[in-house]
């Protein structure tokens, strides 16, 4: 019972903070949005209190978002009466009903399904999960700080490095009750599925939408990782909405979706520190989209919110947990033509159906999702300056410093050599890129085209 509270009152606590940004998103939306908003305030508030030297417990946590949602609760009855009447189910009549889009609705709750009996039946068994995110969440749990005493004995395992949003959620579910915290991975599955088709849908009919959300939700490496206890799904979810946001945000000129957009940036950066190419893009886009109009406060406050926690977990290391950022790169700067070879042959075999090393070609990772997307990209190729060119701006600038961020490791400090770096965690790092290429393919020219002849072969 108390892990269920414990879970309403961060939906509830992230939906607070989404009403005060603006009361025109969507329920979907609403829903996608609050998980991981609701777990960020909780973990900064865990911050805090580890900071100030004050332990956290259940109760402290809970009314602590008790008082947030008390001191906002007019927002969400307003929220509620102004929306009630758009959360309904969808009509059943057989002679107006979509059965193309209530078959793939149907596909995609069943994977749900699968995905969360799998979560709530079987314990944690992945090696990362089992040496560093769960043990750093429940000894989190134990001894109700941040810089626990596994720390001490160099026992944190590869998570300690990282910023605290997702083994501080585990932390919490397990100081709520929670027997196993594979919970967390279904409710970031529910926000990344709910949340792409929610902005996909803006642009093009739901059959289009729904099919690029099934796409998304069956890459075979991505909804595997959705009944494990990593972070990579969760850096995905907040990826997607914080770069969805961003090109919703500068292509119909709203200035919420814009600081929505900061704020997943920022959380982001608060559940994986290698996520900055993305903070760095989205930043470069609202440069260029603002430079003209000379609106340096939106320039600065974008750039302020999406990189605070990055500033915030950074000084944290060097100062408290004494391990610099840097403690996993190189000392100086050189070329090393062999690493950078095997690292372009990886991404190749990535992005197509051939192999390279032992790992599976990238049509038996991620499904067709990249091959879709850059058949498409082709077939736009005549508008690909004037059609949501940012987009795809963004998508190169991210993925150039991600893929410059591992050319930097220091294969013996890691303990591992760049192929068995790609092999894994360069893999599972794709997962963020994704969504942004089905984004655009969905929502480009050739693809509202597409959407538009269907719905027009649908309605006779």
């Amino acid at each position: 019972m108390m892990l269920i509270v414990g879970i309403l009152m961060l939906y509830l606590t992230g939906a607070t903070l989404l009403m005060r940004i603006s009361t025109h998103f969507c329920w979907k939306e609403v829903i996608s949005y609050s998980f991981p908003i609701g777990l960020t305030i909780n973990t900064l508030f865990m911050f805090v209190c580890d900071v100030i030297g004050f332990g956290f417990t259940e109760y402290v946590l809970f009314f602590a978002s008790f008082a947030i949602i008390a001191l906002n609760y007019d927002l969400l009855y307003s929220y509620y009466q102004e929306h009630k009447k758009d959360m309904k189910l969808p009509s059943l009549s057989l002679s107006n009903m979509n059965y193309a889009a209530a078959f793939l609705s149907i596909v995609i709750l069943i994977l749900f399904y699968i995905i969360t009996s799998k979560n709530l039946y079987w314990p944690t068994s992945e090696h990362d999960a089992i040496a560093s995110f769960d043990k750093l969440g429940m000894v989190m749990a134990l001894e109700g700080k941040i810089k626990i005493s596994l720390f001490e004995y160099n026992l944190q395992g590869s998570g300690g490095i990282y910023p605290p949003l997702f083994h501080g959620g585990i932390a919490y579910l397990y100081l709520f009750g929670a027997s196993s915290p594979k919970i967390i991975s279904t409710l970031f599955y529910i926000s990344l599925i709910l949340g792409f088709y929610s902005l996909v849908k803006k642009y093009v009919k739901p059959i289009m939408a729904l099919f690029f959300t099934l796409l998304l939700a069956v890459a075979p490496e991505l909804y595997s990782h959705a009944a494990l206890l990593l972070s990579n799904l969760p850096a995905t979810a907040n990826v997607m909405i914080a770069s969805l946001t961003l090109f919703i945000a500068i292509d119909k000129k709203e200035k919420s979706y814009l600081w929505l957009s900061a704020i997943f940036t920022a959380i982001t950066l608060w559940t994986r520190n290698d996520t900055i190419g993305f903070a760095i893009a989205a930043i470069a886009i609202v440069f260029l989209s603002f430079y003209k109009s000379k609106d340096w406060k939106t320039i600065g406050g974008y750039a302020l919110i999406a990189i605070s926690t990055f500033v915030l977990w950074t000084l944290y290391l060097k100062l408290v947990i004494a391990i610099p950022q840097s403690s996993r790169f190189v000392d100086h700067l050189g070329f090393d033509s062999k690493k950078m070879e095997t690292m372009l042959l990886y991404v190749f075999s990535m992005f197509t159906w051939l192999q390279y090393g032992t790992m599976p070609p990238g049509h038996m990772l991620y499904g067709i999702s990249f091959l879709l997307s850059i058949i498409i990209i082709l077939l736009n190729i005549k508008n690909i300056r004037s059609d949501k060119a940012l987009v795809l701006f963004y998508f190169l600038i991210s993925f150039a410093i991600y893929f410059m961020i591992f050319y930097l490791l220091d294969e013996n400090k890691q303990d591992a050599p760049i192929s068995s770096l790609m092999e894994s965690s360069f893999k599972r790092g794709m997962f963020c890129f994704i969504p942004i290429l089905l984004f655009y393919s969905a929502t480009c020219k050739v693809g509202i085209w597409i959407s538009d002849k269907i719905e027009a072969f649908r309605l006779g």
